[in-house]
């Protein structure tokens, strides 16, 4: 045994000769104890969210080997979403006619690198933070946006699927080019849910055997900015949802504007949505990060932030997060996040001691 080599070593005085046995155990020793400090500080590190997913750092995750077998053996399905997407002003400027590989030049949509923003998801969904109109029309609002209707093939060709429409400038086209940022979204294969104003049953997007899902999953959008919603229709809308999938996701557009901390009202309404039956909340419009918690078991994100915009005046403005869900098929929900910053609208995974700081902040809630 190994007890009596290294006696036998001794005794005769061979360790010249068997150097590398000994150079053996001793790599053989540091190794595991790296091992065991990694795994230590890793607890640690996410001991506020113990039910964190851990993805690779490439945000690469791999689920099947074979496309045929994905609905055969998969017993979970992994979400990914972001905050508000705003394509007018300033981002359209910077654009140009380069569209979105402007704005993901520095995060590729690749499985190759570990700049990649994006995760292998089944499903990515986001707020829009605006409508689609071939022209801009005259309005009162001093602050109204219009995108362009040739980028939402673009947004298809990065592999978002849905759009939350529930915010504060859905309408700021009219609602003619509300109808018409819906049917925009649809000719380029990409689904919508939520209303400014309207908690609209018809507005339920379900993800299932389309998408080549194991099981369905129901996607509403509620919006609490200049609108006060109707409870006894979010009740029904919820229910309803939770008809027609096992699993419902609540994006809402809420919160203070600037302000990194979720307020009362946030709270109070996220409980009784996962006490209706929600599964998770996405919150974002307060243009920052908030903090998220866990209530019944359900993950609150109050705020992701902004994910292109262009507001450019502070760092918190150009920072958000992207969160990764995964939901198994017995209920089990756990989750990361994955935090980002932008330059002039160009999106960028944090990386090194600059991710380590923001997730230092963050997990103190």
């Amino acid at each position: 045994n190994l007890k009596c080599k290294i006696e036998y070593f001794i005794k005769n005085r061979n360790f010249r000769k068997n150097k590398f046995f000994i150079y053996g155990i001793a790599f053989f020793v540091l190794a595991a104890l790296s091992v065991t400090i990694f795994f230590v500080y890793k607890r640690q590190s996410l001991a506020v969210f113990p039910n964190f997913a851990i993805f690779p750092h490439s945000t690469v995750v791999s689920r099947v080997a074979n496309e045929d077998e994905k609905t055969v053996n998969k017993k979970e399905v992994i979400l990914q979403f972001f905050g508000d997407i705003m394509l007018d002003r300033s981002v359209a400027k910077a654009m140009g006619k380069q569209g979105l590989d402007y704005i993901f030049a520095l995060a590729k949509y690749t499985t190759s690198t570990s700049s990649s923003i994006f995760i292998d998801a089944d499903i990515t969904i986001a707020n829009l933070e605006g409508p689609f109109a071939p022209a801009r029309v005259p309005t009162s609002k001093s602050i109204a946006f219009r995108f362009d209707p040739k980028l939402a093939k673009d947004l298809k060709a990065y592999g978002f699927d849905a759009f939350s429409l529930a915010n504060n400038h859905t309408v700021d086209m009219g609602w003619k080019n509300v109808d018409f940022t819906k049917q925009v979204l649809k000719d380029a294969g990409l689904g919508s849910f939520g209303n400014q104003y309207d908690e609209d049953a018809g507005d339920i997007y379900i993800a299932g055997e389309e998408q080549n899902l194991p099981f369905k999953i129901a996607f509403i959008g509620l919006n609490t900015v200049w609108h006060e919603l109707n409870m006894a229709t979010v009740k029904q809308l919820i229910a309803q949802a939770k008809q027609q999938a096992k699993f419902l996701i609540v994006n809402i557009h809420w919160g203070e504007e600037y302000q990194q901390k979720s307020n009362k009202f946030q709270q109070e309404l996220a409980h009784r949505l996962v006490d209706l039956g929600a599964d998770a909340i996405i919150g974002h419009h307060p243009h920052v990060v908030q903090e998220m918690e866990v209530y019944k078991g359900k993950p609150i994100f109050y705020s992701l932030g902004n994910f292109i915009f262009d507001q450019y005046f502070s760092k918190e403005t150009q920072e958000g997060i992207s969160v990764g869900l995964i939901i198994a098929d017995d209920g089990k929900i756990t989750w990361n996040v994955f935090p980002f910053f932008s330059k002039r609208s160009q999106v960028q995974l944090m990386l090194g001691e600059r991710r380590e700081q923001f997730m230092e902040w963050f997990e103190k809630g």
